[in-house]
């Protein structure tokens, strides 16, 4: 079974082969077309980056994440009455670097960000295998960003996501934070469903108020409470 659909990805026809046949998805890899396997139970392996077991699983904001995967261009993750999350694309380093100047330099995964070889590196690697990681914050209306903000692996080794968020310092106090990273929870409760946890410092109330009033408990476990200076936080 061999199927080709057309999805507009940024204004563009791009076509993406739908097959249960090897050599068909190899082709149109070696064609720079997207692909997508068709999964059979049993069946041997395919050479896709996504698969579906029926072609009707296949609509259209599927279709188009996997175009914009094969040609290297950001997913939009969440839409906010202000603000866009999506994922950082290769021309976003120029603004981070400068955002950085004007900000403390923390947030999370903030040595991502310190260099453009590391920063290509996390877009190139960290999205296509997890399909999560830190986002880009989008003013609507200015089409800058304002932060990053989304999940990573806790460090602690436990089961689920952990959210991080850092506004830069020009765009503060205007609620950003909460309804950036009230998306992004929401996402992750659709899409993947897992325990979420927020690590905070202690000194830093502003983002303890934050994570309250998204819905996390403290966690007061003695074992957490060891790190000192970091305060342990867990979505119900």
């Amino acid at each position: 079974m061999r199927e080709e659909r057309t999805v507009t990805v940024d204004g563009m026809p791009c076509t993406v082969v739908i097959s249960d046949e090897k050599e068909a998805l190899l082709a149109a890899d070696a064609a720079g077309r997207a692909s997508v396997a068709l999964w059979r139970e049993g069946g041997e392996f395919l050479p896709a980056a996504f698969a579906i077991e029926r072609p009707e699983d296949a609509d259209e904001e599927f279709l188009e994440r996997v175009a914009r995967r094969k040609l290297g261009l950001p997913w939009v993750i969440a839409g906010t009455e202000r603000l866009i999350l999506r994922e950082f694309g290769e021309g976003d380093f120029e603004e981070m670097a400068a955002a950085a100047e004007d900000s403390d330099g923390l947030g999370p995964d903030a040595a991502v960000f310190q260099n453009r070889e590391t920063f290509l590196a996390y877009i190139r690697r960290q999205y296509p295998f997890f399909q999560f990681g830190i986002w880009a914050a989008v003013e609507r209306e200015s089409g800058r960003i304002v932060g990053r903000l989304g999940f990573g692996l806790p460090e602690d080794g436990r089961e689920g996501l952990e959210l991080g968020y850092h506004i830069f310092a020009p765009w503060r106090g205007r609620g950003y934070g909460k309804e950036g990273c009230k998306a992004a929870l929401e996402w992750q409760k659709r899409e993947l469903g897992l325990p979420v946890y927020a690590r905070i410092h202690r000194e830093n109330t502003a983002s303890q108020r934050l994570a309250a009033s998204l819905g996390f408990v403290r966690e007061r476990e003695p074992d957490l409470e060891n790190e000192g200076d970091i305060l342990h936080y867990k979505m119900p």
